[in-house]
């Protein structure tokens, strides 16, 4: 089991979160020291289901020359020179140049992504200095690829998963896909009689199999040693959000101790308590119908959510015409589907000081506000920033714990 942290011991370990710092790393060069005077924002945002990016804000104008200092006052013949100014000017220049982010604090620097810039946006404003915001995506960008149809017969969503390695040959790169080691987090894994992967990318196809089961599928950066030695390589997570490769130390923020802001919602409005999933049989030419209910002794979720639901008007919706083909896919289904519509009964936005480790695919201890609302969620979005402000991190989450006796 992953250990739980209080930001009490954050703090102590991150230098009391004094003198938040960022790095920017080109080639693997560190921004020139003129051009970090210019940054006036960088912020990194990460999501479950889309691809991690940052974007940095910079100064656009030079008072003494009077001139546009990397967008604007350039000409195709500054822009193929060898000088400083021109070497300004190609900087961040998309598609060009791999570039990494860190973030945290002296000495406890934590990369965020590895990716290349993909958009220039420079701001003219009619009052005001000018600026430019660069945006970067991480190396997922580069690896959606050519579009295949293939088809996968009596096979588990892990085990298709694991025969795909996502290439980029124009980097001569690759990423492997790595299904959750823990085999109990898979119990629900019975082989999926026919699945297709039509006219879809390799990783569009990834990403639409891990939502229909309820698995997520996250980029984890590669790991290096003290000596910059890579231990183990970028690779991509098919699994369970509560699985054993997700599992690391959890931080807990606590209301009035460590969360500047916490906006949680509670709604029924959209839930079922049971779930009816139809297929067909193709063997014994006979309809499949596939149930599942909250009350189901498999059913392992919120105890005091499960309660709430109770009192309210029950509902239950029918899927029909689900490409199920046996009696356990469409258990599997029906549950899979009840399970995702119930972690959207809780979710939040909250905000903290800024601590790297919050990340999407990471969960966190919410405490001090009424059982309904503390527990464990699972961060689906995160937000770093740091400006003129400081650095802040805004998480979005959903609740997904067995709830609380008290």
């Amino acid at each position: 089991m992953a250990s739980t942290f209080t930001m009490t011991q954050e703090s102590q370990d991150q230098g009391n979160f004094y003198v938040p710092q960022f790095e920017v790393r080109i080639e693997g060069v560190g921004l020139p020291r003129d051009v970090l005077r210019d940054v006036r924002e960088v912020s990194y945002h990460d999501d479950i289901n889309e691809i991690d990016g940052f974007q940095i804000t910079v100064n656009n104008w030079d008072p003494n020359l009077r001139a546009y200092k990397y967008v604007g006052s350039e000409t195709a013949t500054t822009l193929q020179g060898s000088n400083d100014e021109s070497a300004r000017q190609r900087l961040f220049d998309p598609c060009d140049k791999k570039v990494e982010l860190w973030m945290g604090y002296p000495g406890k620097l934590q990369l965020m992504m590895t990716g290349i810039f993909t958009s220039l946006s420079p701001s003219f404003p009619s009052s005001g200095g000018p600026t430019l915001t660069v945006g970067a995506l991480n190396l997922l960008h580069r690896f959606r690829g050519d579009k295949h149809t293939q088809v996968f017969e009596n096979q588990t969503p892990s085990q298709i998963a694991s025969q795909f390695t996502l290439t980029n040959s124009s980097t001569q790169t690759s990423l492997n896909v790595v299904p959750d080691p823990d085999n109990t987090n898979l119990e629900r894994n019975q082989p999926i009689v026919y699945l297709m992967q039509d006219s879809q990318t390799d990783l569009d196809f990834l990403l639409s199999l891990a939502r229909r089961h309820g698995y997520v599928l996250l980029l984890q950066e590669e790991v290096t040693d003290s000596r910059g030695r890579v231990t183990r390589p970028a690779q991509l997570y098919f699994g369970p959000s509560n699985g054993t490769g997700l599992r690391q130390a959890t931080v807990e923020l606590g209301w009035g101790k460590s969360l500047t802001e916490f906006q949680p919602t509670l709604t029924t409005a959209n839930q079922v308590k049971s779930v009816t999933v139809r297929g067909w049989n193709r063997d014994t030419k006979a309809p499949i119908e596939g149930k599942a209910s909250i009350t189901d002794s498999d059913f392992n979720f919120n105890e005091n959510l499960k309660e709430l639901l109770n009192v309210c008007d029950p509902q239950t919706e029918q899927v029909v015409n689900e490409p199920v083909f046996t009696q356990a896919e469409a258990d599997r289904r029906a549950r899979d589907i009840l399970l995702n519509q119930f972690r959207d009964m809780v979710t939040t936005s909250a905000t903290t000081v800024g601590l790297p480790d919050l990340r999407a695919g990471r969960n966190v201890v919410i405490s001090g506000v009424g059982s309904r609302f503390s527990g464990n969620y699972f961060m689906t979005q995160t937000t770093h920033s740091i400006g003129a402000n400081g650095y802040t991190t805004q998480v979005n989450a959903r609740r997904e714990d067995r709830g609380q006796s008290n």
